[in-house]
């Protein structure tokens, strides 16, 4: 340990003592600052939405294609396109604060933001394997790292007392922890094929994780303190969908169609749910309420599944695959009490229909066609709903 660079042994000491911020928990209603709103994958805000929402704005960006979740932190949208641009807008009107362009590659996955106002950083991985970590005031580069493969998931930063931390994997098959502020390796995890996932981190009372569902078909759990293997779960087929950790399970999907459930304090699979040779694959990441898990089909659907023993709960059917991952959220229905607010979850599809689902029936209760479809999922803050087509346009939506 007395070998560890400061940075990391101030974030480990900061582990061993609390829990990370969000950790397990929902992300709070001021900002969506990474790809599932929280280091733990989980997909889940505070936010209460009252219904019906409506369009607060739209901006069309010509030329552009997003396919990457937009990340929010006070007051601002953070967004790249597959055309080279990232973008930081005004979340109240959407019109364009800065933008940083890059000549020759494009930005296909979600970014990072730091919600620590004394580290005014935005963490980005494009399509040529950079990892560029910008001001967010000015949108100049403070640094960047070059890796051998494109950058498909999202960077995961984590707040220590003294100095963050950003993991980030590559298709080089490569997870690298690094110091935010100069991008300096702290470790490196190295798997047998690609990594297309952003990680995820939970911590315990006997030990600190870090997830990575792998295209090798493999889950690799993680020690944090030196990115050593902890344990390999074998999954029989490849995957790049974020784990989503609730309690001590990890919840996932794979391209072969299986849905698994994994208690990484046992280093066992809990319970695994398709598997039929003819069931579509899964790209899209969970979330969780109450007993229930849910999660996007690229067979058109939105499934849910009972945490405790898989079992189908409910399926509704979308016009097109659903890789946009879903969040839950509660909500106020149109003429009901805003004292009592129910469970939801938001959805998107490739065909542009964006719904909210009632958690316990997979009712919907609010939709809209948004014309171009979506890759990149829901981010949700105060009383917005933020989502980017993969035709350019970002849509902002809310109540009023």
């Amino acid at each position: 340990m007395n070998n560890l660079p400061k940075a990391l042994l101030v974030f480990l000491l900061l582990l061993s003592s609390t829990p990370l911020p969000g950790v397990e928990n929902a992300a709070g209603p001021e900002a969506w600052p990474m790809f599932r709103g929280t280091p733990s994958g989980a997909g889940r805000s505070t936010v209460v939405l009252q219904l019906p929402l409506k369009e607060h704005w739209s901006r069309r960006f010509e030329g552009g294609a997003f396919t990457a979740t937009p990340v929010i932190y006070a007051d601002t949208i953070y967004l790249g396109d597959l055309d080279g641009h990232f973008t930081a807008l005004s979340l109240d009107t959407g019109k364009t604060l800065w933008q940083f362009d890059s000549s020759d590659s494009g930005f296909p996955s979600a970014a990072a933001v730091s919600t620590e106002p004394e580290y005014p950083f935005v963490v980005v991985g494009d399509d040529f394997g950079v990892i560029r970590c910008l001001n967010t005031n000015s949108g100049k580069v403070v640094w960047d790292l070059s890796m051998e493969g494109e950058i498909s998931g999202g960077p995961t930063i984590l707040h220590s007392s003294e100095t963050p931390v950003v993991l980030v994997g590559s298709q080089d098959a490569t997870l690298v922890c690094l110091q935010l502020t100069d991008g300096k390796i702290l470790w490196r995890h190295e798997i047998a094929d690609q990594i297309r996932c952003s990680p995820t981190v939970d911590t315990s009372e006997d030990g600190h994780r870090v997830f990575l569902a792998g295209c090798d078909s493999t889950l690799h759990i993680l020690d944090a303190m030196n990115g050593k293997t902890v344990a390999e779960i074998p999954l029989g087929g490849p995957t790049g969908t974020t784990p989503s950790i609730s309690g001590s399970d990890v919840f996932f999907g794979t391209e072969g169609g299986i849905f698994f459930a994994v208690d990484y304090l046992q280093k066992k699979i809990r319970w695994q749910a398709g598997g039929d040779s003819q069931k579509p694959g899964y790209r899209s990441s969970a979330t969780m309420a109450g007993n229930l898990v849910f999660v996007g089909s690229r067979g058109r659907a939105v499934e849910a599944f009972n945490k405790t023993d898989g079992s189908l709960c409910w399926r509704h059917p979308m016009r097109s695959r659903v890789d946009a991952s879903p969040v839950a959220v509660r909500i106020v229905e149109e003429g009901a009490s805003a004292e009592t607010p129910s469970g939801s979850v938001l959805v998107a599809d490739a065909a542009g229909d964006i719904k909210i689902l009632r958690d316990h029936d997979g009712s919907t209760c609010w939709e809209f066609s948004a014309g171009g479809g979506f890759s990149g999922s829901p981010a949700v803050v105060r009383d917005r709903v933020v989502l980017a087509s993969d035709d350019g346009v970002v849509w902002c939506f809310g109540h009023h």
